[in-house]
């Protein structure tokens, strides 16, 4: 468990749910952990379950990765307090549930801006760091709904769907100083906010047989969590330019057989 000892390690997003439990996970490899988030109570109550947990450094750092003052901040905090920065998890995203007809300019434009935009401006200024300590590893969470809508929220979609190609051209452009950038696209995740957004009916479905889903099941943070180390660590040091997709299967079946009448 033991394959990230001592790397320094950006999470952002960390407050909760994915985010928290990716660092967690991270921490109990042996990172150090620098959470980065909008929400400074949740995050400081991820950085105490660190420091109960494991014997991972952690720091905690309020910023909102649409902003390029607070990016260039928080890079510049983690890189002066540990003196290297190895991995970083973009994990930050925001989602805006209008329907096409009814989406506003603000709320495209504040979605681009923090799942898109954000990764852009934490990869860049997190990369010249990883050069000058000889390369590192990036991993964007990205989405099965970079692959095809999953009910309203374009805007979503088309920041990840972006994402990828972001994620392919940071990865052929930063290989020449040894900096790896892959991502992880998530299916439907058993988390409180899924719990909040769908019916409760629903919810009992996803939870008991998920029939979309070819594993019938939602996917656990944990088995994220562990994608994420995978790419982050060692043994995917010929890995980049990748996406994984962490979603029991949904992505593998259109479904169309199942949806016809029997």
């Amino acid at each position: 468990m033991g394959n990230l000892d001592g790397q320094v390690t950006i999470v952002t997003g960390a407050a909760r749910g994915i985010g928290a439990g990716i660092a967690l996970e991270l921490a109990a490899r042996g990172a150090h952990l620098a959470l980065m988030g909008r929400t400074v109570p949740a995050l400081e109550a991820t950085a105490e379950r660190i420091r109960r947990e494991t014997s991972a450094q952690v720091s905690v750092h309020p910023g909102d990765v649409s902003k390029e003052e607070c990016v260039e901040r928080v890079i510049g905090d983690v890189f002066k307090r540990f003196g290297k920065i190895n991995v970083l998890v973009n994990n930050a995203g925001i989602v805006d549930p209008a329907v096409f007809l009814d989406i506003e300019l603000a709320g495209w434009n504040s979605v681009i801006a923090t799942n898109l935009t954000g990764v852009f401006l934490m990869t860049q200024r997190a990369a010249r760091c990883m050069r000058s300590g000889g390369g590192g590893a990036v991993v964007n969470i990205c989405s099965i709904d970079a692959y095809g809508t999953d009910g309203p929220g374009a805007s979503y979609s088309a920041a990840k769907a972006g994402l990828l190609g972001l994620t392919k051209a940071a990865a052929t452009e930063l290989a020449a100083i040894n900096v790896r950038v892959n991502s992880v696209s998530p299916g439907w995740v058993r988390t409180q906010m899924v719990e909040e957004f769908v019916s409760p009916n629903a919810l009992k479905h996803m939870l008991g047989n998920f029939e979309r889903v070819p594993m019938r099941r939602l996917v656990e943070i944990p088995e994220v969590a562990r994608a994420v180390a995978f790419l982050a660590g060692p043994e995917s040091s010929a890995i980049t330019g990748i996406d994984l997709p962490v979603d029991c299967g949904t992505l593998s079946n259109l479904f169309v057989y199942e949806s016809l009448p029997q």
